[in-house]
């Protein structure tokens, strides 16, 4: 400021407006020199000033543009079509409310000056550009000339990562947004585990996340923080949930949910819901009893397959792309697993099916989940779903990526008895699905044999078998011919 003078009649100037003309072009916004407030009134908006007549999303948003760019001025208490003073409250404790909310939203602290007009009080808050990004929940902004427009995820991390990823990051979430009850059974579980001997009893929940590298060092929480622990993740982060229904003939909606929460809470809800959204079978065979009463319950999906998605969707999502939050979506007859993500430009899928390829999108977080003993091993997610629906006689996983993110489709098993009845199959070719589930294949005198009836009847089974999609048939002619599961797993 220009010593000597009345702060009341000195403003910042930014983008030139006729005829008030710029000494010298500037760094950065906060060198430019200042002008009178009726001059500065007359100003256009632009790249490095802007008027806002109230406070709301677009203010915040605008601070975290300002932010991303190389800063700038926002005039508060003018309308900015006609430029009429209308002033902000500052009674009471209005002002420390907004400085508080500024600094809670998106963990910055811009200077602010109260400048008199008539009897209104305007407020200039100076905006500096800032080394790490700044999101307002969980959205980055950027300015464009007189815009703010979202910064999508691949001009992100062409901006800000060079030498940094989403989950170390710094933003608004505080020690007061870490949930207690999250952390003690998190430690819970990492005492149970082979990663956790040895770690001693600390219950103070700052010294657990610094042990575990998810403060700064000067006491900043990072994002792998917030979205592990916190108590309110989708606050900041409004990607953060996770969007979950069934669909009936890919078409109609039933029981739609947008689950909420952190990792943890998601990871038990989505489970839950997955659980409780299948249709319990019973083993065919009537061998696998609990008890001498009860044959063994067996979910259209492995418990453990489920949970193995589960997490790779939770560990691996891109963050950046703050649009769109992960999504299930459960058909009649199979579950997909939706993260819109986008592959750094060296990795491909072919390398993520490769077996043990290193590639960690967030390494804090799938460290934490190691430590807490639910993740056995980087890099095998996929050989474990792979493994839990061949043991449970499912078709084996399917991966995709295309523009709308990284994609994995388990599917049911198609020989069990809903599906078999409604292709309209009698006993005997239920049972022969049965049989051939454990593998090989078998021939018309087997056939035979084994459901003891004559060869018109074997031959006019398992044509029809044939005919339905269920067999298929090998050989030419007489004994040579065999019949095996058209799909195996």
């Amino acid at each position: 400021m220009i010593p000597n003078e009345d702060p009341s009649t000195l403003l910042p100037f930014c983008d030139q407006h006729p005829p008030v003309e710029i000494v010298a072009e500037p760094d950065y916004p906060g060198q430019y020199p200042y002008t009178s407030l009726e001059e500065f009134l007359s100003l256009h908006e632009g790249r490095y000033l802007d008027f806002k007549e109230t406070v709301s999303e677009s203010f915040f948003k605008l601070l975290s543009a300002f932010s991303n760019t190389e800063g700038g001025f926002v005039v508060l208490g003018v309308n900015d079509k006609t430029r009429r003073v209308t002033g902000f409250d500052c009674r009471g404790e209005r002002l420390s409310e907004l400085v508080n909310r500024i600094s809670d939203g998106l963990g910055i602290h811009p200077v602010i000056d109260e400048i008199p007009a008539d009897d209104r009080t305007i407020l200039i808050i100076t905006v500096s550009p800032q080394r790490k990004p700044i999101s307002y929940k969980g959205v980055y902004y950027t300015r464009v000339g007189d815009t703010v427009r979202e910064i999508d995820p691949d001009g992100l991390r062409r901006k800000f990562l060079e030498d940094s990823s989403w989950e170390d990051l710094v933003g608004a979430c505080t020690l007061d947004d870490i949930d207690d009850e999250t952390i003690r059974n998190f430690m819970d579980l990492i005492r149970g585990s082979a990663a956790g001997s040895g770690i001693p009893d600390i219950k103070d929940k700052e010294s657990i996340l610094r042990r575990l590298g998810l403060i700064t060092p000067d006491g900043n929480i990072i994002h792998a923080a917030c979205i592990l622990f916190g108590k309110n993740p989708q606050s900041c982060f409004r990607n953060a949930g996770l969007k979950i229904t069934r669909i009936n003939d890919e078409t109609v909606l039933i029981n739609p949910k947008e689950l909420t929460g952190n990792l943890f809470q998601l990871l038990d809800r989505a489970d839950e819901y997955l659980l409780t959204s299948q249709t319990v079978v019973y083993d065919p065979s009537g061998n696998a009893l609990i008890d001498s009463f009860r044959r063994k319950e067996i979910t259209e999906y492995p418990k453990a397959a489920l949970r193995e998605a589960l997490l790779n969707m939770l560990i691996h999502r891109d963050y950046f792309n703050s649009r769109t939050p992960s999504i299930i979506r459960m058909y009649d007859d199979h579950i997909q697993f939706l993260n819109p993500a986008c592959f750094p430009t060296d990795v491909t899928l072919e390398k993520i099916l490769s077996q043990h390829y290193p590639y960690h999108r967030n390494p804090k977080i799938a460290d934490i989940f190691a430590k807490a003993g639910y993740v056995e091993k980087f890099g095998t997610g996929l050989e474990r779903i792979r493994a839990e629906l061949t043991r449970a006689g499912n078709p084996a996983p399917e991966v995709d990526y295309s523009s709308l993110g990284f994609s994995l489709v388990l599917r049911k098993d198609p020989y069990t008895r809903e599906p078999l009845d409604s292709l309209g199959l009698n006993e005997r070719q239920i049972a022969a699905v049965h049989h051939l589930k454990s593998g090989g294949s078998i021939s018309n005198q087997e056939y035979r044999r084994l459901y003891n009836v004559g060869k018109s009847t074997a031959t006019r089974d398992l044509t029809a078998m044939v005919r339905s999609g269920i067999l298929r048939k090998e050989g030419t002619a007489g004994a040579g011919v065999r019949y095996s599961l058209a799909y195996t797993t």
